[in-house]
């Protein structure tokens, strides 16, 4: 009987040792999930998930639970939480993606050119394909990042009054995606970068907008300035 009991023994300490070892690998190795972009708001994380082209928020206890893993204070519920919820993974972590400069001026400050025929024809047809894209591929799949680096502020004021014109044609209910996609390309087509930025604010709202440096190149200063950039590529 004592050799059964030593041996019941020894198997629970084993298995103390196998639920440590458990939890020990849980606290190891791991990351936010690379396709997130995640921005606290106050005491609330707003994540946008690229791969699903989808926003949610984390508040509460939930919030605690991410800002616990943040601060690598989480324990092992904690961290249980976060992966059922596909927020984070088992991996190296990665170095948190660059977000631009504050906006701080636009091109729009001042009145912009007249918007030449032949640019606003060119910019229809860029709406046209860029909400086709927006309706078929993810945002993962949409933002990639801009190949030219030059930057020429006469040439954006033409192409963003050639856009800002093209884009009454049509609603612009939940176009800015489409039609900074578009004015993306036409100034990539000329040789000019540009970031392609996202932001959020709460109450709920997204929008997005193109910007070099601190200069906004597709919208008034007034419409970006409430947002905190969240992506930007």
């Amino acid at each position: 009987m004592s050799a059964i009991i030593t041996d019941l023994a020894a198997k629970d300490a084993l298995s103390r040792i196998d639920r440590s070892e458990a939890r020990a690998s849980l606290r190891t190795g791991l990351r936010i999930r690379p396709q997130l972009r995640v921005r606290l708001i106050g005491s609330r994380y707003v994540f946008l998930d690229l791969t699903r082209s989808r926003y949610f928020l984390l508040e509460g206890v939930g919030a605690e639970r991410f800002a616990s893993f943040c601060d690598e204070t989480a324990n092992d519920d904690d961290i249980v939480w976060l992966r059922e919820r596909l927020i984070i993974e088992i991996g190296a972590p990665l170095a948190p993606p660059t977000l631009p400069f504050p906006p701080a001026r636009s091109v729009f400050d001042t009145p912009p050119p007249r918007a030449r025929p032949w640019l606003v024809a060119e910019a229809l047809a860029e709406q046209n394909i860029a909400r086709r894209r927006v309706r078929h591929e993810t945002l993962a799949e949409l933002l990639k990042p801009a190949e030219a680096c030059t930057f020429d502020p006469d040439a954006c004021r033409t192409i963003a009054a050639a856009c800002r014109a093209a884009a009454r044609y049509r609603s612009a209910v939940d176009q800015c995606l489409p039609n900074a996609l578009a004015m993306r390309k036409m100034l990539g087509r000329r040789g000019i970068g540009a970031d392609l930025v996202i932001g959020v604010m709460l109450p709920f709202a997204a929008h997005c907008w193109l910007q070099s440096g601190d200069l906004v190149l597709s919208d008034p200063f007034g419409s970006v300035q409430n947002f905190h950039p969240l992506v930007a590529t």
